[in-house]
């Protein structure tokens, strides 16, 4: 089954952005995933047990570093090629 998750990451601390932009290099480089990201969220597609996987772990190490921070995920079980263009099948 494919999954798209859309992700926002918010460290509750000073240098928040750094963070965030490790967080999602750390995504980008596996490759067994599609990484997109925008000025508000990041998505990422792909088999949804590889996807569940890789999230959970990148989440842990940024959670283990800054336990003050707060995710919002939006898991929907399909691809929705959100590269192209939001809702284009």
């Amino acid at each position: 089954m494919k999954v798209t998750i859309e992700i926002s990451l918010y460290p509750l601390v000073e240098n928040y952005t750094s963070i965030i932009i490790d967080f999602i290099k750390r995504l980008k480089s596996d490759s067994t995933i599609k990484v997109f990201s925008t000025a508000m969220s990041t998505y990422i597609t792909g088999d949804y047990d590889i996807v569940m996987k890789v999230v959970t772990q990148e989440l842990k190490e940024v959670h283990e570093k800054i336990p003050d921070s707060s995710t919002i995920m939006k898991i929907i079980p399909k691809d929705l090629h959100v590269e192209k263009g939001f809702l284009n099948f």
